[in-house]
């Protein structure tokens, strides 16, 4: 069955970052360019439509020249592709049921545990608005208009315990402590695993195979023998003809090909496994099957629902879907309304993910 994949705030952010980087290294090598046309006095004299038409046209052959600036950009380019495979593959889930929709109450999931099988991390702010709001809706915790959060003796019961220790946190007055919230959001990985739902993932190895970091150095050395060729040899530098002018640029992408490829492998390889350093998790068969119900449910609140206007007093009425409307990024304006005026986490808290478990 083919698989399936959530569209989250942060899958879009990347892809948008994706855009921005490539533009990014196109400015950064036309801005090389004019630097070292600059430098050298070749724009001396020359106007300044002139300069920077020229400079358009010469922003990929002075680059190459270089190598710095092309080395630099597969680095770059390397780091971005890196983190977009990691956000792809944690938002991606195979369907067991095929569903389209799913219209029951998924109460028995924590918020989350929710947020957890999305993505496979937990994203501050959203989720701990959410578990409070289930809290209220359960009666365990009250809101007031005054910026306090307070606890009742009603259905303590009923509290799982992410949200027991969440209570605790309140009590504390440490709903600001990043420590304390990092803390609570690992936690919540053993809580879903030990019910199931994802699992440790085996069989994988934290260091580069000897074969590519051998192609790599091998394509640096051929990078180093073309480019000394092109730079040595006038030979390959004709520009009085078309064929002459291919020829240079066939030479020169080939050297940028092999120095930018191995840096962009590198980083790309490096920044995709940097979560090698911590434990890494999986969807289990159970985890897949609740992720595809968990798909189904966010297609029926965004297509037939109003969740996206609704506030934070309406909890009662719409029970746990507002909650999941709030995890499943539906409905952010909750998510300010709470953490601005009961001050949970700080303005660089939803910067810190959880994977350090």
């Amino acid at each position: 069955m083919a698989k399936s994949r959530f569209k989250t705030k942060l899958s879009k952010k990347q892809k948008r970052n994706n855009v921005l980087v490539i533009l990014a290294v196109i400015v950064f090598l036309y801005a090389i360019t004019l630097l070292f046309g600059f430098g050298i006095g070749t724009f001396k004299d020359w106007t300044d439509k002139d300069v920077y038409l020229i400079a358009l046209a010469m922003s990929f052959f002075v680059p190459s020249m270089l190598i710095a600036p092309f080395m630099i950009a597969g680095i770059v380019l390397g780091l971005q592709r890196g983190k977009a495979k990691r956000v792809r593959d944690a938002t991606t889930f195979v369907p067991v049921q095929d569903l389209d929709y799913y219209r029951d109450n998924l109460s028995e999931l924590s918020p989350a545990i929710v947020s957890l099988l999305i993505d496979l991390d937990i994203y501050g702010k959203k989720d701990i608005a959410a578990t409070l709001l289930r809290m209220q809706n359960k009666g365990a915790v009250q809101f007031d208009n005054n910026g306090r959060i307070i606890a009742t003796t009603k259905n303590k019961q009923s509290l799982d315990c992410g949200e027991i220790e969440l209570l605790h946190i309140m009590k504390d007055g440490k709903l600001n402590n990043k420590k304390s919230l990092l803390q609570w959001m690992r936690n919540r990985f053993y809580d879903a695993e030990e019910l199931g739902y994802i699992k440790k993932k085996a069989g994988i190895s934290k260091k580069p195979k000897p074969i590519p970091v051998l192609v790599g150095i091998l394509s640096f050395l051929c990078g180093f023998a073309v480019w000394g060729l092109f730079l040595g040899t006038n030979s390959f530098m004709p520009f009085d003809s078309l064929i002459g002018v291919l020829k240079v640029f066939a030479v020169l992408l080939a050297s940028d090909m092999l120095f930018c490829l191995p840096m962009y492998f590198l980083t790309r390889w490096s920044m995709y496994n940097r979560r090698f350093r911590y434990t890494i998790w999986e969807r289990t068969e159970l985890g897949n099957e609740t992720t595809e119900k968990i798909f189904g449910l966010a297609r029926f609140i965004n297509e037939f629902s109003l969740l996206s206007e609704a506030k934070k007093e309406q909890v009662a009425l719409w029970d746990d879907y507002l909650v999941y409307a709030i995890v499943l990024e539906e409905n952010e304006q909750i998510v300010k309304d709470i953490s601005s005026l009961y001050k949970i986490g700080s303005r660089s808290f939803d910067r810190l993910h959880s994977r350090h478990t």
